[in-house]
């Protein structure tokens, strides 16, 4: 009899289970957000700029004339909060906002300089929707322009835009590869505080054309920000620099250069390309392909009180140009081309520490180190390491192992018909 029963409340069961969800929803009851953005508002405290993803991307637009509707659309509004101006924006899109997608998060520089960006977003982290995976930009123009030229130019899909974009940062070196999840920990750390991206918009005003060429005073491409990259054509968006916060507030900015040799001394650096000046020839130029061979090597001594950091920065490389065309592939000159690049690394590294110590900031995870020479982590917070930055004292040792010469194991002299030698 107890049998049966079981088996009846089984199949009871199993019909209710099986019953359809009740909150289920079809994929165009939801408007997707590719892209937050957050600048300071005007008919009230923020602006909020959402890039969706249109629907009707591939058919034509109506009262288009039969033109195709974009792939993407901005939508900007100004509200007291994150959630409220979603509320609002739901009743005017017919749709329910979705942050599922939503791949990078956009903050003006005036409100990163301000220290608001925890107070704009900050409670929308616990959202669910939004993942810890997004990215963080501080951008040199308003966000809301920065999103509507968020599209490509060349041939690509939105979505490869952005996830390729971020994957540069293994690629060049010249900006962090920094998620939300990230961002939000090193704020609340007592280890280092946070960095973001850089981001701007290139109106292609930095080129100057041949006529002004000798009036143009020149910089460094490396010693720029994003927007500032003297180039014509493409994408109009650079990631390109890093923002440096002290807390939530930005405190101030690297050029690529300055990024590339933050992420080596933090062991997040994967590999680009480095030119230097030949150090035969000074008035040209040798490119090499770094690589960090393994995380730096720390050890931290204390002194009166002080930490003395001692790092050792390992990279291999393999040449690419060579303009003298002196043969840097012997082994007895190759040590000269080693020894460029590791003095050009460890001024670079010590001009950034530097800088470093003048903010007062650690964002290059030295208080990693630091730490291990505490036994308790009561010991380490009485301690705050926070704001001990300017106590520290570097010493930067490079090695720089040349492994590979490209397609050429020796480079010849070129010669004319006059049997001369350039």
């Amino acid at each position: 009899m107890m049998r049966r029963i079981s088996i009846v409340f089984i199949l009871f069961a199993v019909v209710f289970l099986s019953t359809s969800c009740f909150d289920a929803h079809e994929v165009d009851n939801y408007a997707y957000v590719t892209t937050i953005g957050i600048d300071k508002g005007v008919a009230d405290k923020w602006r909020f700029s959402f890039q969706i993803t249109n629907m009707r991307t591939g058919g034509p637009k109506e009262g288009s004339g039969g033109k195709e509707a974009p792939e993407y659309v901005t939508i900007t509004i100004d509200a007291p909060s994150f959630f409220h101006a979603v509320n609002v924006l739901d009743t005017s899109i017919a749709r329910t906002l979705n942050f599922r997608h939503t791949k990078y998060i956009v903050i003006s520089r005036d409100i990163a300089e301000d220290g608001k960006f925890t107070e704009s977003l900050g409670p929308a982290i616990r959202y669910r929707e939004i993942r810890r995976t997004t990215g963080v930009l501080v951008s040199t123009c308003t966000a809301e322009s920065l999103i509507q030229e968020f599209n490509p130019k060349i041939g690509i899909s939105m979505a490869r835009l952005q996830e390729g974009l971020m994957e540069q940062s293994k690629e060049t070196g010249f900006f962090p590869e920094m998620r939300l999840k990230d961002y939000y920990s090193d704020l609340k750390s007592n280890y280092r505080q946070p960095v973001a991206i850089l981001a701007g918009v290139n109106n292609f005003n930095h080129l100057p054309s041949q006529q002004e060429g000798n009036n143009i005073s020149k910089k460094e491409l490396g010693k720029r920000i994003a927007g500032e990259i003297p180039r014509k054509g493409g994408n109009t968006i650079e990631f390109f620099g890093t923002a440096v916060f002290d807390g939530d507030r930005m405190v101030s900015e690297l050029n690529g250069y300055e990024t590339r040799i933050m992420l080596i001394l933090r062991g997040d650096y994967n590999k680009g390309v480095f030119t230097i000046k030949d150090p035969l020839k000074p008035e040209l130029y040798v490119s090499v392909h770094l690589r960090q061979r393994t995380r730096p090597k720390v050890k931290v001594e204390f002194e009166d009180g002080k930490p003395t950091i001692y790092i050792k920065l390992m990279l291999h490389g393999e040449i690419l140009a060579i303009q003298s065309r002196i043969d840097y592939e012997e082994t007895g000159k190759i040590g000269y081309l080693e020894t460029a690049i590791e003095e050009t690394i460890e001024k670079e590294a010590e001009a950034l520490i530097d800088k470093a110590k003048e903010l007062n900031v650690d964002f290059l995870n030295f208080g990693a180190h630091v730490v291990k020479n505490f036994l308790t982590i009561q010991e380490w917070e009485k301690y705050n390491w926070i704001g001990r930055m300017e106590t520290v004292k570097a010493i930067v040792d490079v090695d720089v192992k040349m492994r590979k010469t490209g397609t050429m194991i020796k480079s010849a002299p070129i010669r004319t018909a006059e049997g001369e030698e350039e």
